[in-house]
């Protein structure tokens, strides 16, 4: 396969020292909570000792431009793509040539509150397999930030993961020039790459998701009555999400009355999105302070937290939550379904119930399904070695 000279241009992430030292001011000035009785396992929210922690370590200790070096690593660009209502988005991503001459396309999607630094331990083996002792496909492997995310551009008004899919697809084809090409992701990942497969089945070959997010037309001739297995898998998602969707509730609706203190204090940024990594992340529980830094350490956690602040993003990033549903991008027509094939890896530690197979294949084409012994929501930065070779042996044997 040919590819002519990519029309992007390079990108180098460098912050300024002025941006950083506004950071370390900001931290310095920390005003912390007070926090009730009984927190010690995170149910009020993210403990008050780890805060302390993580703030600390921020201000005194994480290195940036060091961050800054190991997000360089790979080849990075920024392309601008035009979407269906004439706006321009300046869309970053990393850009890395696989192995060989017969190297396969692969798109890599993250969501929130992660970005592309979510899949940068994968990137290489992912890319040169032989470095690794693997066999398999060898992988052009091509990690975006979403729009509004990092260092892709703010849109003017929040664009949904079908746009956004239409937007990946105009990368892979007029910028990258690939005629197909696979697709993976989680989270807000997963609905613009099942998007992807939807809108673009004569180019996608197929993917791989570890969330799946689109939702059948249960009232259409073709969908059997909902099983005993389904329907209590259906009761528990209800249960979990009555604990868990205050912040998608917000988000969905009013997110611009948090946007104002998440995008003036680092601490509160830091405080809403540690509470997610906690509950999504294969952390050990038991031992809730050292369970979360062993699974996220504070430089992984920090980096993923400095994207968002010097970036300015978050208040971008929370809007999907509300542009999603106005898109109606999760809900299939009558009858419609993910046709090409779809491998799903389910992490059993995700928090959320395991989803029946069944329930699954009422929207996806599915072709090889698999429940994970470890790692959770983030699996591609929880678990990069056994994320990793799930992938490329998904591929491997549905190409």
């Amino acid at each position: 396969m040919t590819h002519r000279i990519i029309p992007a241009d390079p990108f180098t992430i460098r912050v300024s020292e002025g941006e950083i030292e506004d950071l370390k001011l900001r931290l310095q000035r920390t005003r912390f909570p007070n926090e009730p009785q009984g927190n010690d396992h995170w149910d009020y929210g993210t403990n008050l000792s780890y805060m302390e922690q993580l703030v600390a370590t921020w201000r005194d200790d994480f290195d940036w431009r060091q961050a800054e070096k190991n997000l360089n690593r790979f080849p990075q660009y920024r392309a601008t793509l035009t979407d269906d209502d004439g706006e321009d988005h300046e869309i970053h991503f990393i850009y890395e040539k696989g192995s060989g001459s017969d190297a396969v396309p692969l798109i890599l999607t993250h969501g929130w509150p992660s970005t592309f630094r979510e899949f940068l331990d994968v990137v290489d083996p992912l890319a040169h397999p032989e470095k690794y002792g693997k066999s398999g496909p060898a992988f052009d492997v091509i990690v975006p930030s979403l729009v509004g995310y990092g260092f892709s551009s703010i849109p003017r008004a929040p664009i949904g993961p079908a746009a956004i899919a239409d937007l990946w697809h105009r990368l892979m084809t007029e910028v990258l020039g690939y005629d197909t090409y696979v697709a993976q992701a989680g989270d807000w990942g997963s609905f613009v790459t099942s998007r992807l497969a939807l809108q673009h089945a004569d180019s996608v070959r197929a993917i791989h998701l570890t969330m799946l997010p689109l939702r059948p037309y249960l009232k259409h001739e073709s969908q059997p009555p909902v099983s005993a297995e389904e329907g209590a898998w259906i009761k528990e998602m209800g249960q979990w999400w009555k604990q868990e969707e205050g912040y998608r509730s917000i988000q969905s609706t009013k997110p611009m009355a948090l946007a104002f203190a998440l995008t003036d204090s680092p601490a509160g940024l830091a405080g809403w999105l540690a509470d997610k990594y906690y509950r999504l992340g294969d952390t050990d529980k038991t031992t809730t302070m050292d369970g979360m830094i062993a699974r996220f350490p504070f430089e992984t956690i920090l980096t993923q937290l400095s994207i968002y602040w010097f970036t300015g993003t978050i208040n971008a990033a929370n809007t999907l939550y509300k542009a999603g549903p106005a898109e109606g991008s999760a809900l299939l027509k009558a009858g419609e379904k993910v046709t090409v094939p779809v491998a799903y890896s389910e992490y059993p530690m995700d928090t959320l119930p395991i989803t029946p197979r069944s329930w699954a294949e009422r929207g996806y084409n599915i072709k090889r399904w698999r429940v994970m012994d470890k790692g959770g929501h983030f699996a591609a930065m929880e678990e990069p070695e056994i994320f990793a070779d799930d992938v490329r042996d998904a591929f491997a044997e549905m190409l």
